[in-house]
């Protein structure tokens, strides 16, 4: 069997040592071709600037199966990132790329390293996997796929140099080019008139930042992860040394940065991680998402949006108010559990809460949590109300996500994944509630909440701030064009800024409709893949941005909604049909794209199950 794998990121590298792993069990045989300009993928290149950062820690990002997988294949155990650097990282990066020693002198568990440190860990795995089984000939191509065209003995793939006939190709194309919008077209188009600097989105290892010019306004968009990104090749790129003074970070300008303006529909940067104080197996159990509950919904073959969102929000508190009665109370254990059993028993309602003494003002307010403006006083000038949000932000996440209230809260979105993607794979969900309670709410919120950057980011950024190299303009943010680029926030339109320079601090959308990739171009022109839509019930239709495939295995739907016999896509372009594709697989967790790659290799073997 012929197998080709487009894209040599870690989905495109799990797949292979899962295909490895499966043929070396059930005794196969198979030709296994990785394609990639970059192995592993672009995001994770050694050569690219290291102030970019991972956004787990060290100890929470493995590319290996351990005794926690539930999918019934193989298990191949193997060191997590942080045990390969702590070993053997060291010797492999003297010999193949010494411009990373530096960081294994000073491994953290709990910190984050370079992208590019776990780029390189991605190429000592695939040099575990070449060879480890003598029935499967691994072979890794440096080089873009251009075209995959439908045969009748498999399918044609082609890169400039060479072609293959496969009985099996896998899409795992990550993030990639995307066409602008609209309007990103037409900032473009303005800017290119008015000989002004302009930056569609794109990952921030990508851009030219040596087209900012120093020393005048820069607007930012976004205020995601990508901002981060973009702020540290701003300013630490550019010479600027953060430093600590009695557990205050401050900012020495190089006199080389430019004086950023950013913001971004909410108004605030994504909460801080908080510090981990987690082992890399260690996470909260349900207490109301329970698998009873689960399995209750999926024998109704339906639940509201409302519903799981609810049971979900009283798991996220249930863990703050634990937190608050033991570190803030000091109550004893028997009160903790006396509350949890009553919190739980009633479902989380108010009147717990007054029933254990816990006072008005330290009652959980998501109203908060989803717009923290929402908290904003007439006195309060914005900068001095962003500041002072984003001390208490940074305050909690210090705390730690198993003891500090918030921060273990939080975590519990983190932890507590799974429930919600069993509810998406038995398509438990109406299509209006999976189009706007889901997608369109949850989702971002979710993003904002518990996927933010490193705790070290944001005293970064307060840093930046109090130095006055970044102002934050507040929620709504508004582009507008004169003779140069002109923003402000909707809710405060008398805080106006000029400026000659834009880019948008935000990776490409990953929306199937939008692709730039030529070969997706190409297999969306020739019927091979098609957008997965969401048809509602008063006729509209949701594009959801994700290529159309069967949820259970991963293969490519026709044009009649039928499995393409040998054609899977797998990982960032099904985002949309699945949820955090990009997320990485954390060790002894059953981590989800683990589980999936392990159910790929099992169908594209032919023993797999649909489960």
């Amino acid at each position: 069997m012929q197998i080709v794998i487009i894209g040599a990121g870690p989905r495109g590298l799990s797949l292979c040592e899962r295909l490895i792993a499966h043929g070396k069990q059930q005794q196969k045989s198979a030709s296994i071709i990785l394609i990639d300009p970059d192995l592993p993928g672009a995001v994770w290149r050694t050569t690219q600037n290291q102030d970019l950062l991972i956004n787990s820690v060290t100890n929470q990002v493995t590319l290996f199966t351990d005794d926690s997988l539930t999918s019934g294949g193989p298990v191949v155990n193997g060191p997590t990132l942080y045990e390969w650097a702590d070993s053997i990282g060291k010797s492999f990066a003297q010999q193949h790329a010494p411009w990373l020693l530096a960081f294994f002198d000073n491994i953290d568990p709990n910190g984050h390293c370079p992208r590019a440190v776990y780029g390189l860990y991605q190429q000592w795995f695939y040099q575990q996997l070449v060879g480890s089984c003598p029935t499967i000939q691994l072979t890794y191509v440096a080089a873009k796929v251009h075209t995959v065209t439908k045969e009748t003995d498999g399918y044609l793939v082609q890169t400039k140099d060479q072609m293959w006939i496969a009985d099996k190709v896998i899409l795992a194309t990550g993030h990639g080019a995307a066409r602008l919008s609209l309007e990103e077209a037409e900032l473009d188009a303005f800017a290119q008139q008015n000989h002004l600097f302009y930056s569609p989105p794109a990952n921030a290892a990508d851009v030219d930042f040596s087209k900012a010019a120093p020393g005048t306004p820069l607007i930012l968009r976004g205020l995601g992860l990508a901002f981060f990104d973009y702020v540290t090749l701003l300013t630490q790129g550019r010479g600027g040394i953060f430093s600590e003074t009695e557990g205050r970070c401050h900012y020495q300008p190089s006199g080389e940065e430019p004086l950023i303006i950013a913001g971004s529909h909410r108004g605030v940067s994504y909460h801080p991680r908080g510090r981990n104080q987690k082992g890399p197996t260690q996470q909260r159990l349900p207490h109301f998402l329970t698998d009873q509950r689960l399995a209750a919904w999926i024998n109704e073959k339906q639940v509201s949006a409302d519903i799981v969102l609810y049971y979900l929000a009283k798991e996220v508190e249930l863990v703050y108010y634990q937190q608050y009665l033991k570190e803030k109370q000091h109550r004893s254990p028997a009160d903790i559990a006396s509350f949890t059993t009553a919190f739980i028993h009633q479902h989380g309602q108010t009147s717990v809460l007054h029933d254990f003494g816990i006072p008005s003002a330290a009652i959980w307010d998501w109203a908060f949590f989803e717009q923290p403006f929402s908290r904003k006083t007439a006195a309060e000038s914005v900068q001095s109300f962003l500041l002072n949000y984003l001390k208490w932000d940074l305050q909690e996440a210090e705390l730690g996500n198993l003891t500090g209230p918030v921060s273990s809260a939080l975590e519990v979105l983190k932890d507590l994944r799974e429930p919600l993607r069993v509810v998406l794979r038995h398509q438990l969900l109406s299509p209006q509630d999976l189009k706007a309670s889901f997608w369109q709410s949850f989702v971002p919120l979710n993003s904002f909440l518990s996927i933010g950057p490193p705790l070290q980011r944001t005293r970064e950024l307060i840093a930046l701030m109090e130095a006055g190299i970044v102002t934050l303009l507040g929620p709504d943010m508004i582009v507008e064009t004169t003779d140069v680029f002109l923003t402000y926030a909707k809710g405060f339109p008398q805080h106006t800024y000029q400026a000659s320079q834009m880019m948008e601090a935000r990776i490409p959308t990953t929306a199937i409709e939008a692709t730039a990739n030529p070969l997706l171009t190409s297999l969306l022109a020739q019927k091979l893949i098609h957008p997965a839509i969401l048809h509602l019930p008063n006729g509209a239709d949701f594009h959801t941005g994700a290529v159309a495939i069967d949820p259970l295995t991963n293969q490519c739907l026709d044009l009649q909604e039928h499995p393409q016999e040998g054609l899977y896509c797998f990982g960032i372009p099904t985002e949309g049909i699945h949820w955090l594709t990009a997320a990485t697989a954390q060790p002894g967790t059953d981590a989800w794209n683990l589980r999936q790659a392990d159910q790929m290799a099992a169908h594209i073997y032919g023993h797999g199950k649909r489960k």
